[in-house]
Formats: structure tokens, C-alpha cells, sequence
């Protein structure tokens, strides 16, 4: 009996110690950091801004209007997204860079257009961003959204902008949506366009 007492007492005594001496392993949960100006990248959340705020996107800085949300990146060819609210349906906004001279790709953003009779025609006008001279395209028509899906949309817009990095690359700003919401952000999108700097 003394025997089974004592080795209980001695089972307790190096459980106990043996507990004691453990050291938990449980992982404390942190927020993902965002890095100031950074863009959500894939599954993060989107965030809508409250108030006029500066972004540096892709070595460009502007400052984005209040109400625009924030969208994470769907694609490695875009720099920054943002949708735009709009009773006919949200507007999208892209950041992005690419070679091939401003007249290919502002020919390519008309290809993925089909004017109606009773749509204005296409336009080109001059503008001034990041002290240079832009390139504004308008665009009416059915869009034929070969990335978003859903089928030809009518009755919609596209504004794009190409700021010259060099002869042949350009940093494009392109806003595609519903007409009645694309033309009712038209001001705000100007704004955002007219506030690029590059930064070094």
C-alpha cells in the first residue's frame, strides 16, 4: 500500500512539474499591415474612402475622391482599382501601364465599343496631368466586356486618359460604366486625373 501511495505521490508530483513547465504555443491573432498608399491586395476587403484622400499608385500619386471604394487587385496588369457608386450601376475605375504608343491602346479601348445610332460619336481632347500633355478619350456605345463577363452592355461609357511615361509606355487611367454614372462622376474623375504627380 505504501508502495502505490508513494508512486501516485511521485506521478502527481512530475505531472504537476511537467506542467508547469510547458510553454503554450498559441498564435496571437495581428492585422494584416497596409502599407500607407498601398492597394488591397486579392481577398482583402474593400475600403471606401470617407474624405479626399492621397494614394501613390504605381509611382503616381493622386488624391481620390470621397465615396470611391477601393477594390483589390484582380489582375497582376492592374496598379489600383476603384468602383464608383452610381444609381444606373457602379462605374470601374483601373490604374494601369503599357507599351505600344497612346494611339494603339486609345484604338483598342474604341474596339471594345459599339456606337448606336443615337450615341455621341467618339472624342479626343487634350488635357494637362503630371505636367504633361494627356489624351482624353470618350467613348458611347455597347461595351463588349471581354474580362467582367455578363454579355455586351449598352448603353454605356468609357473616359481614358494616357499620360506619356516615355515614347512608347503610357500610364493609363480608364473609367468604364454605366453612361448616366460615368457622366455624373465625369467632374470627379477630371479632378482625380488633374491631381497626378509622379513621385521619384
Amino acid at each position: 500500500m505504501r508502495k502505490w501511495l508513494s508512486l501516485c505521490l511521485c506521478g502527481l508530483s512530475v505531472s504537476g512539474c511537467g506542467l508547469a513547465g510547458v510553454e503554450t504555443d498559441i498564435p496571437v491573432p495581428t492585422a494584416k499591415a497596409q502599407p500607407l498608399g498601398g492597394t488591397p491586395k486579392q481577398n482583402e476587403s474593400p475600403r471606401t474612402t470617407l474624405e479626399p484622400t492621397e494614394r501613390l499608385i504605381g509611382g503616381v500619386k493622386f488624391e481620390v475622391p470621397a465615396g470611391w471604394e477601393e477594390k483589390s487587385l484582380s489582375s497582376s496588369m492592374i496598379l489600383g482599382e476603384y468602383s464608383l457608386p452610381g444609381e444606373a450601376g457602379n462605374a470601374r475605375l483601373t490604374l494601369s501601364t503599357a507599351g505600344g504608343g497612346t494611339a494603339a491602346n486609345l484604338e483598342r479601348w474604341r474596339g471594345q465599343f459599339q456606337p448606336g445610332p443615337n450615341d455621341p460619336p467618339a472624342s479626343e481632347t487634350a488635357l494637362t496631368a503630371a505636367g504633361k500633355e494627356v489624351t482624353l478619350l470618350d467613348v458611347h456605345g455597347t461595351f463588349n466586356d471581354s474580362f467582367g463577363g455578363g454579355g455586351p452592355k449598352p448603353n454605356w461609357q468609357l473616359l481614358g486618359v494616357a499620360i506619356p511615361i516615355d515614347p512608347d509606355h503610357n500610364y493609363f487611367v480608364k473609367l468604364t460604366g454605366p453612361s448616366e454614372t460615368v457622366t455624373a462622376r465625369r467632374e470627379e474623375f477630371l479632378k482625380f486625373v488633374s491631381s497626378a504627380r509622379f513621385e521619384k
